[in-house]
């Protein structure tokens, strides 16, 4: 992520979005950010909390569940808000949004400017349209079609930490198949050479950015 704190910058996007009005008193806390694509915008392992408009570009929201299904959440395009759980001091451990191409948004800090934000009723306007969007999507929400062999990428990527497997029964467990199925598949990926063996039954990823196949 790039952050630019330039103010002709900062005022050009404020202005794109339309919601000067809304964030008139912080506009001196308001700087850009920039994603390349494929960059999470938002992830578990991002400690730092921010409120987000979109400017220009857009992101993929989707929620990984435990067995490797992904579920797609919403497509966010301009003017769509990010952070809102965060505001309220809720964060789901499974919630990611990633660029689908450059992306840049308009951004303030949540831990600096809480207070200020829970007091405006302009921009709590604007947090409770942006949620009842995505309810709206959550309520047709169905998992993305995936082979058992793509969700044991998944569930290595998501949901293990540094992309290592460690424990076939209980990997097996959470995937919902069985731990003979599950060594079938990591024997196949480790002759792709896209997991490597570190122990008995632990693999590690190699390709933590790479396609499922």
């Amino acid at each position: 992520m790039k952050r630019i704190y330039d103010r002709e910058a900062v005022e050009a996007c404020l202005q794109q979005t339309g919601y000067a009005a809304q964030l008139r008193e912080l506009r001196e806390q308001l700087f850009v950010t920039q994603y390349e694509k494929g960059e999470f915008v938002t992830s578990p392992l991002k400690k730092e909390q921010y409120i987000q408009i979109i400017v220009q570009g857009s992101l993929r929201i989707y929620y990984v569940r435990d067995d490797g299904s992904v579920y797609s959440l919403a497509h966010e395009q301009t003017n769509d808000l990010l952070g809102e759980m965060e505001l309220f001091r809720c964060q789901s451990g499974s919630v990611y949004a990633e660029a689908s191409d450059t992306l840049t948004c308009l951004a303030l800090s949540i831990a600096e400017n809480r207070d200020r934000l829970l007091a405006s009723c302009l921009f709590l306007q604007l947090i409770c349209e942006s949620l009842t969007r995505k309810l709206e999507a959550i309520t047709r929400l169905d998992a993305a079609p995936a082979t058992l062999k793509q969700r044991v990428l998944t569930y290595m990527r998501y949901k293990c930490a540094g992309g290592e497997l460690k424990g076939l029964k209980q990997a097996a467990f959470h995937l919902h198949c069985s731990a003979r199925q599950l060594q079938r598949i990591l024997n196949q990926y480790e002759a792709e050479r896209r997991v490597v063996k570190c122990g008995k039954g632990a693999y590690r990823l190699l390709e933590r950015d790479g396609g499922e196949g």
